[in-house]
């Protein structure tokens, strides 16, 4: 009885098994197709159903297939108007194919065109990321004409800001001291308004100056492909006074424009003051940046810096340096007595980062807190040696 029950489940088991394979095989005939279409892509699957909609009496006219923004704001957001016509005596049938970009954007309306009738592809072209000079983007509008399958729209123009500079910012690397510099630094308005400028404000009046005066384009500006599309140009000239401390330097200037959308336009003067007589080396010092320290975690002590500064003179034995001034005042620091090496007299200066220094990102100039040492000589051609610093102390 047992076993006459077991044979009878197990031919049932069998059964089932063959039964449902069979099932499966008829379904994926029958689905064979949609199956086969799930794994296309839709650019091929587009296609596809293109090739096989396409109707003779369908007639796609475009008069318009490039637009040129001309100037635009590098923020901007610019969008423009096609028109597809259907000249022919079938409907016509439009989609949107591909574009260049993920920036660029395309809706058509109506996507089926009857005889006589428009259709309107709006383009709208969003770039974040914009670079300043020219640009050109564009997308494929499929079409049941099989005279005209593809139709490529495209927009193109010039990014710019309102105000462009050149060059971005002024920098002199050498200026020997108690010598005075000039450097010039021209700005270009791209707006219908002239450019003018109201104000300038900068730190250290005793050493720089700067004046300004409206100027026409240069042939070389009329060559520039961007530069020779602007409607104004302001020329400033900055002059760097005498008597600058020796080392590196950083001037930030900001200056009052007209034009709503650019108010104000700010800009770096940056060099190095050098003397005969006064050098600086060491570790981790460079002549444009000064001092940089590795990055530093509040409670740990940083590695300490050892700056090297010497004197050359006939009476190099003579030669004194002393430490005026230290911003912020809890950097450590510490000046060696002097040693004799032939005509130079040489000094080292110790700088710390102590381990209960506060957190913040320290700089000489721009964004951050200001940081810099001031050493004071009895030599008259280098009276006072600034040396910029850079760390971070991190929480």
């Amino acid at each position: 009885m047992l076993r006459t029950l077991l044979t009878v489940v197990m031919v049932s088991c069998v059964f089932g098994i063959l039964l449902g394979l069979g099932i499966a095989h008829s379904l994926l005939a029958v689905n064979a197709w949609q199956l086969e279409s799930e794994t296309q892509s839709y650019e091929k699957l587009a296609q596809t159903a293109f090739a096989q909609a396409t109707n003779p009496n369908a007639k796609a006219v475009v008069k318009e297939t490039v637009h040129n923004f001309g100037i635009m704001d590098a923020k901007a957001v610019g969008s423009h108007d096609f028109s597809i016509h259907n000249a022919g005596t079938a409907d016509l049938i439009l989609a949107v194919d591909r574009t260049s970009c993920s920036c660029l954007g395309i809706d058509i309306t109506p996507s089926r065109v009857p005889p006589g009738g428009a259709a309107k592809c709006h383009l709208k072209y969003t770039a974040e990321q914009a670079i300043i000079g020219k640009f050109s983007q564009g997308g494929i509008v499929r079409t049941n004409d099989p005279d005209n399958q593809e139709i490529q729209l495209k927009v193109e123009g010039v990014f710019t800001n309102p105000v462009v500079m050149r060059p971005h910012g002024v920098n002199v690397p050498r200026i020997a001291s108690g010598v005075t510099r000039t450097a010039t630094i021209r700005f270009y308005g791209f707006e219908n308004e002239p450019l003018q400028f109201s104000a300038a404000t900068w730190e250290n009046r005793e050493y720089f100056e700067f004046h300004w005066e409206t100027v026409e384009l240069t042939e070389s500006d009329k060559a520039d492909s961007l530069l020779s599309l602007a409607k104004s140009v302001v020329e400033g000239t900055v002059t760097i006074k005498p008597g600058m401390p020796a080392g590196s330097f950083q001037e930030q200037f900001q200056v009052r424009t007209n034009f709503p959308s650019h108010t104000n336009v700010s800009f770096l003067v940056s060099g190095q003051i050098v003397s005969g007589n006064v050098s600086i080396s060491g570790q981790g010092y460079n002549n444009q940046t000064g001092v940089q320290f590795e990055p530093t975690e509040r409670g740990r002590k940083g590695i300490p810096r050892e700056i090297s500064i010497q004197i050359r003179e006939l009476e190099a034995h003579s030669a004194t340096v002393q430490i005026r001034e230290v911003e912020p005042a809890w950097i450590r620091t510490e000046l060696s007595p002097p040693r004799d090496v032939g005509p130079l007299r040489m000094f080292t200066l110790t700088i710390e980062i102590p381990e209960d220094a506060p957190t913040g990102n320290y700089v000489f100039s721009g964004d951050g807190l200001r940081a810099y040492i001031l050493l004071e000589t009895n030599d008259e051609t280098t009276p006072v040696v600034r040396i910029p610093l850079q760390f971070v102390v991190r929480q």
